[in-house]
């Protein structure tokens, strides 16, 4: 098991499974990958775009529930998600299951929120693209 930051934990087993790669470049390339889905579930589970932005390519495409739909550049993308923080304030997330090719990364998650008193789920997709040896957001849809 991997603790990171207090009292979150992520079991390899469990939303990333471990493989193992011919080289030792793409065992690098691949858990980088899983680092950036780390630091973008820490951003999710604390409310904090800080923690996703550095990941944010160029132009992003957002689909956010009952909102914005389209691609933004990173600074509308870092106001958007900001927003979509201060409306459905966070009570837990939990990536769920992910997948990766050369190029591509997915990951798909669970994000409670809290209002009115009662809590609800979203589910939230993330797509990453490998762009001049980093992984970047491709796109983030919430549904």
């Amino acid at each position: 098991m991997i603790t990171l930051g207090p009292n979150y934990t992520y079991s390899q087993e469990s939303w990333w499974k471990d493989k193992k790669y011919k080289t030792e470049e793409k065992q690098k390339k691949f858990e980088n990958c899983k680092h950036v889905f780390i630091s973008i579930g820490d951003g999710l589970m604390y409310g904090n775009v800080t923690y996703i932005s550095p990941f944010f390519q160029n132009e992003i495409y957002l689909g956010l529930q009952n909102s914005e739909k389209g691609y933004y550049n990173r600074e509308q993308s870092g106001y958007i998600i900001e927003n979509f923080f201060s409306t459905y304030p966070v009570s837990s997330f939990k990536w769920k299951n992910s997948s990766r090719s050369e190029r591509f990364a997915f990951a798909l998650g669970k994000y409670k929120y809290k209002k009115g008193g009662f809590i609800s789920t979203f589910t939230i997709s993330v797509s990453l693209k490998y762009i001049n040896d980093l992984w970047m957001i491709d796109q983030v849809i919430v549904n």
